[in-house]
């Protein structure tokens, strides 16, 4: 018999009363009584500082979508424009030749 990954994690979602004191005291054996405190305490830490950049990022999120657009372009009409102004053979002019001479 198989079982998907899924299937086996299925059980984390539906923790009691007895699964979070067994997890306590299997913690409270492998680090002992002196260090659960700071372990938790630092686990607290990182959990409020995970919720704080990910509200920052909704925030982010939430002012760029809340921008005004920015106008469209037609880059081909622009493009045109710059190819129609600029001459093919420049003259020079008055200052440009004064300059040279």
């Amino acid at each position: 018999m198989t079982t998907s990954p899924l299937l086996t994690l299925a059980f984390i979602g539906n923790f009691g009363g007895g699964e979070i004191i067994l997890i306590f005291l299997i913690v409270l054996l492998l680090f002992g009584a002196k260090k659960v405190p700071e372990l938790f305490r630092s686990l607290g830490k990182g959990v409020n500082e995970f919720r704080k950049a990910k509200n920052e990022w909704e925030q982010d999120i939430n002012d760029v979508m809340n921008q005004e657009p920015l106008e469209d372009h037609d880059f081909k009409k622009e493009e045109s424009e710059k190819t129609d102004s600029v001459p093919t053979d420049p003259v020079p002019s008055e200052e440009e030749k004064q300059t040279t001479n």
